[in-house]
């Protein structure tokens, strides 16, 4: 019986029905479809996941101060036809990759200054300032890219080898992916930087008062979004050979479907990058699933929604319990009790 319980308890618990969950994913593709196994199958998986685990990575800076970034697939597009452009007007030229990371970097640093700017001087809610910008930022890109596709041909410059080459028999944008998730956990974690935003998302105006400058914190975070979605979307244009404004699109569905199905509090002040690379692999998994098993496009989109609608359900119920919001069955019980004998 005791061990049944702590079964229970374990279960119960965020990274209990974390872990559940893959569980119960992986017993389903063993029985209806063993190909989910094959290497070459995960290999792609992975491929997958380090686009918008790399952008679920910056979105959660935004999102511990209780905030949301919708731009980051736009910014992405941006910022992949920006480096594109430059690789290939070039003739692909030594440096040019370079000349165009810093020119879409500097972009990516000068959207995350504004989308803060707006936030913290207007106190406008971020989900509508990035909105917004959202269809800005894909105007530019469709006149910086002259409203057309632009493919890289040479498969030896090093563009291209980023998103198509492997490092330790890994995929290079695996491997970009690991080392992100890395540094962000090791700055959340273990840096003055880190642990004021968990100040600022918990409780803003209680972080004021103690002298943290959220205004300052928030720049950072809003900036930190865009560099990730930037880097993110030169390596899916690498990874595709092309650029222009198709260049993850929808992505941002992807990210915020990461951000709740990994358990992460969208109101703020609480959550790990871990939760983020764990939300970036299911939801990964569960776009595989999908093809594998035959589910047809169209319902492909219901599917997620419906996914999102049940974890954000199962969040809010075990942020309730675990916060005591939730009052047991026998304390109801007794309670109820109580009530009547008085």
């Amino acid at each position: 019986m005791k061990s049944k319980k702590s079964l229970k308890q374990i279960i119960g618990t965020s990274w209990g029905q974390k872990i559940t969950i893959l569980v119960i994913l992986m017993v389903i593709m063993a029985i209806f479809e063993r190909q989910f196994f094959l290497p070459s199958n995960w290999t792609s998986i992975l491929r997958a996941i380090s686009i918008f685990g790399i952008m679920a990575c910056g979105m959660f800076f935004v999102v511990l101060i209780g905030g949301l970034d919708l731009s980051v697939a736009s910014t992405a597009a941006l910022s992949a036809t920006i480096v594109t452009l430059s690789v290939v007007d070039s003739g692909y030229a030594p440096g040019s990759f370079m000349r165009g990371f810093i020119i879409a970097m500097a972009a990516c640093v000068a959207l995350g200054l504004v989308h803060a700017f707006l936030v913290t001087r207007f106190k406008m809610p971020s989900f509508v300032v990035t909105l917004a910008s959202k269809y800005a930022i894909y105007g530019v890109a469709m006149i910086v890219s002259d409203a057309s596709y632009i493919y890289i041909l040479d498969n030896t410059n090093f563009l291209y080898n980023m998103g198509n080459s492997k490092f330790l028999s890994l995929p290079v944008p695996v491997v970009i992916f690991i080392v992100i998730a890395i540094i962000c956990a090791l700055i959340l974690n273990f840096t003055t930087f880190g642990r004021r935003l968990y100040a600022v998302g918990g409780n803003p105006m209680a972080s004021e008062l103690v002298g943290i400058k959220s205004k300052l914190n928030t720049k950072i975070a809003f900036v930190l979004s865009s560099v990730m979605a930037g880097i993110g979307g030169i390596i899916l244009a690498s990874m595709n050979t092309v650029a222009g404004t198709g260049t993850a699109a929808g992505y941002e569905g992807n990210v915020l479907m990461a951000m709740i199905v990994g358990g992460i509090n969208l109101a703020g002040g609480e959550g790990s990058i871990i939760d983020a690379v764990y939300g970036a692999l299911l939801v990964g998994i569960i776009n595989n699933v999908q093809i594998l098993i035959g589910i047809p496009s169209d319902y492909q989109d219901f599917v997620r929604g419906a996914i999102i609608l049940a974890a954000l359900s199962l969040n809010v119920y075990t942020y309730r319990r675990t916060h005591g919001l939730i009052q047991p069955k026998a304390s109801r019980k007794k309670s109820g009790t109580e009530a009547v004998a008085e």
